[in-house]
């Protein structure tokens, strides 16, 4: 079976979330699962655009630690336009529209590497909601 297991909810950027913390909604991250694990996006702020042409992410391993941060620098990298190393990965993939961590040669994973850990003060302070999905069950 493939489909999708949980949402992350990503909005309320710039002071602004709500009565929930999270309103206005930028953009979702949507987990799937099948043979390998995968993230895509959907965005209801439609001037957000991510690294190069990115539609899907394939974390280096199911439910790797990094998965939910490597997403939201590659579907939404103006929350990071303050890390140094954004440049350089941007130039990068200009042109992907898939990226897969396991297959990075070592000068990507690199400066991968360095972007993340760049961007983890902003990460923390971004308005996420997770939801795990589940079948109704029906009687």
């Amino acid at each position: 079976m493939a489909g999708y297991s949980k949402i992350y909810v990503i909005g309320g950027q710039g002071g602004f979330g709500g009565a929930d913390g999270v309103n206005p909604i930028e953009f979702l991250v949507l987990v799937g699962d099948s043979d390998r694990q995968w993230c895509e996006s959907h965005y209801f702020n439609m001037n957000i655009t991510p690294i190069g042409k990115v539609r899907v992410i394939v974390p280096k391993s199911p439910d790797h630690p990094d998965t939910l941060l490597d997403a939201c620098i590659a579907f939404c990298p103006r929350y990071f336009k303050s890390c140094p190393s954004l440049a350089e990965v941007k130039s990068e993939f200009r042109e992907a529209n898939r990226l897969e961590f396991s297959a990075f040669p070592p000068s990507i994973q690199s400066a991968w590497a360095n972007l993340r850990e760049e961007a983890r003060p902003q990460f923390a302070s971004m308005n996420i909601w997770i939801a795990n999905l589940m079948p109704i069950e029906r009687t």
